[in-house]
């Protein structure tokens, strides 16, 4: 496949977490193409068998296009530690960055890497580095579906350039209690108590791509 269609596999994968599927608008917003562009190459990824399309309400990934995106995502991810630990790229600058190198990767240079770095467990983002299966889903809810009162554990997060640096900016940490203390729906935000006694407004369109686990619930390291 060319790399336009990788990034396409990318995107509907990163997406789909913890939804049913990715809708048009979602992928025009994160590839930054045209509704007919988005048309065609989700055409052409339904063609190899690799995504199922339905009109009005999104795609989804098949069998075979969950594990092509799962051995996309090992390898992207993996440059993503790389990009953290060995180069100390500011953190809103690595998921291009580990995009651009993975595409190079050859599944040889892909297990020397893994090796080199000792087999991580998790991106700089919380993101699970598994190279058979895209990640689990299935215990994980967004932030924005998480009721007032509630405490939870953040996880991880959409990796994109600009949710990084909001996320950053917000100094939102991952893998601790925080409490969803207030909503206000005309405005879209969530309001957040952090441990340290730090309070943060979170928008709830942003909250859609933050991921949560029930506060007692194990996090894998």
């Amino acid at each position: 496949m060319s790399n336009h269609q990788n990034t396409y596999l990318k995107i509907i994968a990163e997406c789909s977490f913890a939804r049913t599927r990715v809708s048009n608008k979602q992928i025009i917003h994160f590839a930054n193409v045209t509704p007919a562009t988005v048309t065609e190459t989700t055409r052409q990824l339904q063609a190899q068998g690799l995504v199922h399309r339905r009109r009005y309400t999104g795609v989804t990934l098949t069998e075979q296009g969950k594990a092509v995106a799962g051995q996309l995502l090992y390898a992207y991810r993996l440059c993503e530690v790389f990009c953290d630990q060995q180069l100390h790229l500011p953190l809103a600058q690595i998921p291009a960055q580990a995009w651009q190198m993975a595409d190079a990767l050859t599944p040889v240079t892909v297990r020397a890497l893994a090796e080199y770095l000792d087999h991580p467990q998790r991106s700089p983002f919380g993101g699970l580095l598994d190279s058979t299966a895209l990640p689990d889903d299935s215990h994980i809810t967004r932030l924005s579906d998480v009721p007032v009162a509630t405490t939870v554990t953040l996880t991880g997060y959409l990796e994109t350039a600009n949710l990084v640096a909001y996320v950053d900016h917000l100094d939102l940490p991952l893998n601790v209690p925080i409490t969803i203390t207030a909503r206000d729906e005309e405005l879209h935000l969530l309001y957040l108590q952090l441990p340290d006694d730090r309070e943060v407004t979170v928008n709830a369109l942003v909250a859609t791509y933050l991921y949560t686990v029930p506060v007692m619930a194990s996090v894998e390291s």
